[in-house]
């Protein structure tokens, strides 16, 4: 039987000071500078009709010409046209609002909290979420402009600027990405799929040739994980505006299938580097890792090719009983690799499902879900709240409290402290640089030109930032709306400062009253959310771990395991976002030990799955009734440990689990009982190696349960 003392580990992330934090998050990377670049020239283009024609608003250009500059060029089509949508909506429920009640207080007492509310409510049940904001800030920024003047041709005209500043700043980002962006949704897949075959070589090739490292490649772990359900999104998406990818959606979502199980089996290999590979096991290997190369080879050179993975000729030894599964997984997907070019060619198990419905425009629960409707009240009731304080006080310069209320309200305590704080960092920068050109630069400058300079140095470090991680993304965002904020204020001689002590004056407003509300009204912590994402994990990975393999055909099996599959990814994506979010919100421990949990829940699906690709395994034909009786309750008593703890971690009861450790040993020893009665030597060795993955299992478990 296989040794159960394996210790196994995810690599580690931990907290890290601000200097640190920002040397990682403001590094170059692969297509980082093309894309600043890219920004900038569009920033720059824009500044030529805003300064010849003196357009107004022209801070809401800049602001859009970011709002849609990442992604592809199939991509922002759609952004264009959903950005464009809402802020045509927005500008037209302003021009009511400022036809039916702009002359009566009272009603815009009403009417700013309503609308707001209104549209963050749009904003959660929007499946296109960017949506319910485009729509929104065009109304927080309009709403006020009452208060600030009283020129009935100004505000008449304002809704009409405001959609003008937009089609300009959307227009351009979108031209930008016409003429200077090279990627596509294709190339970005495409890029995509080469990563993890990339990934699974290198580590194959470095387990076939004996050298192996302390620690798995955390490259391969992290693609183990994140799965393949964002490629397959922006597949589905594209694949109604790109032709090659209308054409070709079906084989190229086959090639996505079998590289994600390629990189499940590579990276669960990954963590039995110190058990030992005879020659056996490390040319098969080798074998595979040709096969990824080929494959990848033929994918760009667009040509099928016929692809075989030569067995090796002695089967392995009994101290690699822990590796056949994984192995024999890897094996069958080379074999699959030369019916991927063609859709017609495809096999059963690689068809796309049959579409059960069309994708609706709201989540399933939109108008189920109270939270929704509490996500809009808070935001509605912070900027009323920003409202009155701002109009009593006759400070018209911290309109931007307003605002604020709308783009940090965020689904978490935790997640709404991170944006406010990048939020407010972003505008210190960009308001400390927009000061010092307005003192320094601006006066000694004659020309266009000459305002060239600093606004492209400034939009470049914007853009810089922006393209960076979530972490810090928004902080670009910020620090080209605060600099503009400053710079574009009016087309003559102008060294107004004040706007950057009543901006952050208005953020650090806004921040506190939507804190203060989102702490006291109906509050959501990242760590509770946390909490019930990890219990819905679990749930998932207890109704995995009981699909039925007795039957003789196992597509059935696969294919609903695939679909649990995908949800799982989405699911430990969220986990990851939430755990980020909570660092914000304080208790410490507790996130400390839920990330244990979601590290240990990662590795116990990296098994389950190999558990369910492992066909030849348990069934009737291949193992004793004994060994298939005693899996059986293994599984059971499995499936029922993970429930009771999916409950525990909510805190709804702390139920005795069952004696899983007990479980195990019945099986091992059935196995070892039964194992001489199997007169296939390779099916002996499937079932050992089939065994080591329950042990590992059972193993993890344990350790996560404790």
């Amino acid at each position: 039987m296989p040794s159960t003392t394996t210790t196994f580990s995810l690599p580690k992330f931990e907290g890290v000071g601000l200097i640190e934090f920002l040397r990682q998050e403001l590094k170059p990377f692969p297509g980082r500078w093309q894309s600043t670049v890219r920004l900038t020239l569009a920033c720059l283009a824009a500044t030529i009709p805003i300064m010849v024609f003196h357009l107004k608003q022209p801070v809401i250009t800049m602001i859009l010409i970011f709002l849609i500059a990442g992604g592809d060029k199939t991509t922002s089509v759609l952004g264009f046209v959903l950005s464009m949508v809402g802020v045509t909506i927005g500008c037209a429920c302003l021009l009511l609002f400022y036809v039916t009640v702009v002359d009566l207080p009272w009603m815009r007492v009403i009417c700013i909290p309503l609308f707001i509310a209104i549209c963050l409510f749009i904003n959660r049940i929007f499946t296109m979420a960017p949506l319910g904001t485009a729509i929104s800030v065009p109304l927080a920024i309009g709403m006020v402009i009452p208060d600030i003047t009283s020129d009935s041709e100004f505000l008449n005209r304002f809704p009409f600027n405001l959609w003008w500043a937009a089609l300009l700043g959307l227009s351009v980002s979108y031209i930008a990405h016409l003429l200077l962006n090279k990627d596509t949704s294709q190339s970005v897949l495409m890029r995509g799929l080469f990563a993890r075959l990339d990934a699974v070589e290198k580590s194959l090739r470095r387990m076939g040739t004996g050298k192996a490292k302390d620690a798995p490649d955390p490259v391969l772990i992290r693609l183990a994980v994140e799965g393949i359900v964002e490629p397959l999104h922006l597949l589905a998406l594209a694949g109604k505006i790109e032709p090659w990818l209308k054409q070709h959606q079906a084989e190229l979502r086959a090639k996505f299938v079998l590289a994600d199980r390629l990189v499940e089996s590579a990276a669960l290999l990954e963590q039995h580097k110190s058990i030992h590979f005879d020659e056996s096991i490390e040319q098969r290997l080798l074998n595979v890792a040709d096969a990824c190369r080929a494959w990848q080879v033929a994918i760009k050179q667009g040509i099928k090719m016929e692809i075989s993975v030569a067995q090796a000729q002695r089967p392995p030894s009994k101290n690699s009983t822990l590796n056949p599964v994984t192995l024999l997984e890897m094996e069958r997907v080379a074999a699959l690799m030369p019916f991927t070019f063609r859709n017609d060619d495809l096999p059963d198990e690689l068809k796309p499902p049959p579409e059960k419905k069309k994708g609706s425009l709201l989540v399933p629960d939109a108008f189920t879900n109270p939270e929704y409707i509490y996500f809009g009240v808070k935001g509605g009731v912070a900027a009323l709240i920003c409202y009155l304080i701002f109009t009593s006080v006759k400070y018209e310069g911290i309109d931007t409290a307003i605002t604020t209320c709308v783009v940090c309200s965020l689904a978490t305590v935790g997640a709404s402290v991170q944006k406010g704080i990048l939020r407010i960092a972003g505008a210190a920068v960009g308001g400390l640089l927009g000061f010092l050109t307005l003192a320094y630069v601006f006066p000694n400058l004659d020309s266009l030109g000459g305002f060239w300079f600093p606004v492209a140095a400034v939009t470049g470090l914007a853009a810089w930032v922006n393209f960076g991680s979530a972490r810090i993304a928004y902080c670009g965002f910020q620090i080209n709306y605060a600099f503009f904020n400053c710079v574009l204020q009016s087309y003559g001689p102008y060294t107004e400062l004040r706007v950057v002590r009543d901006r952050l004056i208005g953020i650090l407003l806004g921040l506190l009253v939507y804190g203060f509300i989102n702490a006291r009204l109906w509050p959501v912590s990242a760590v509770q959310k946390t909490e019930e994402k990890i219990a819905d994990t679990l749930r998932l990975l207890a109704k995995m771990i009981l699909l039925n393999d007795d039957g003789l055909d196992p597509k059935p099996q696969l294919a609903e395991a695939y679909s649990i599959r995908l949800q799982l990814y989405q699911h430990l994506t969220g986990v990851r976002q939430l755990l980020e979010s909570s660092k914000f919100e304080g208790n410490k421990s507790r996130r400390e030990y839920l990330e244990k949990v979601r590290d240990d829940v990662e590795l116990i699906f990296l098994r389950i799955l190999a558990i369910i690709q492992h066909r030849a395994d348990l069934r009737p034909q291949m193992a004793p009734a004994l060994v298939r009786v005693t899996a059986l309750r293994l599984k059971a008593l499995a499936s029922e440990t993970l429930l009771k703890f999916a409950n525990r971690i909510e805190g709804k009861t702390a139920a005795p689990l069952p004696d899983l450790p007990g479980a195990m040993d019945g099986l091992a020893r059935a196995v070892s009982a039964e194992i001489g009665t199997v007169t296939d030597a390779d099916n002996a060795n499937k079932i050992l190696a089939r065994l080591a993955l329950y042990s590992e299992t059972v193993l993890i478990t344990q350790n996560m349960t404790r």
